[in-house]
């Protein structure tokens, strides 16, 4: 397993994380987080490794705080779905999720993760694709690159790398986010309980927001050593 950080965090910046999940056997597939800036659009870190799923979900918390609670996006295919339970255990706070008709109840719900088929695969890339050429992203990892140059579609129209994707379709996911990260559903509401805001509005009569308590800002947790 291997994280390597192109550029750290920047106060003001947001970030939008993409994360392909495998099953984390040893001579199987890997898993991949990768973290884009949103507003230059910079490679910013890579997460690379053979991890179980729910340990993945460890990984992606702590480089997620770590990146200003980026907006990060799982791939909820398969073992992806195990690594956005145990990421919605550990409380991250910002997962993309979209809403859904369920077909059976008739009503529209929520559900977590990118879903990847033959339909969305192809749009995902495509608009990667249409990022990259415009130079929307700039890209520092040169596995990354060594992937999307093997990256095709065969006469059949389905796409892969070989041997393996798991960097440019974690890319794509955090791409996609791109478009989501100022979305007011998934900005966090400030909480200012007990500060000079606070106050301010007391005096002016104002009410405070339902719901905020004392410790509100306190970290949820702290990244771990290396990061």
């Amino acid at each position: 397993m291997s994280m390597t950080i192109f550029e750290p965090p920047q106060l003001g910046h947001a970030y939008v994380m993409g994360v392909d999940t495998a099953e984390g056997l040893a001579h199987g597939d890997y898993s991949a987080i990768q973290v884009l800036d949103v507003g230059t659009g910079e490679q910013s870190a890579i997460w690379h490794g053979h991890i179980a799923p729910d340990l993945l979900a460890e990984e992606v918390y702590a480089v997620g705080l770590h990146y200003m609670d980026a907006l990060c996006c799982v791939e909820s295919n398969n073992h992806g779905l195990t690594t956005i339970t145990e990421l919605r255990h550990l409380g991250y706070p910002r997962l993309f999720r979209r809403r859904a008709l369920n077909q059976v109840s008739n009503r529209v719900s929520q559900e977590y993760g990118w879903k990847t088929t033959r339909t969305s695969k192809p749009l995902m890339i495509d608009e990667l694709s249409s990022a990259l050429r415009n130079d929307e992203i700039c890209l520092y990892d040169k596995h990354t690159i060594a992937e999307l140059r093997t990256f095709v579609r065969n006469e059949r129209g389905s796409m892969s790398g070989s041997p393996y994707d798991d960097r440019v379709m974690s890319l794509a996911l955090a791409n996609q986010m791109r478009k989501y990260a100022h979305a007011p559903e998934y900005v966090e509401k400030e909480d200012d309980y007990w500060t000079v805001n606070w106050f301010a509005r007391l005096a002016s009569g104002v009410p405070a927001a339902a719901g905020t308590r004392i410790g509100g800002n306190t970290l949820r947790g702290t990244p771990r050593k290396g990061y």
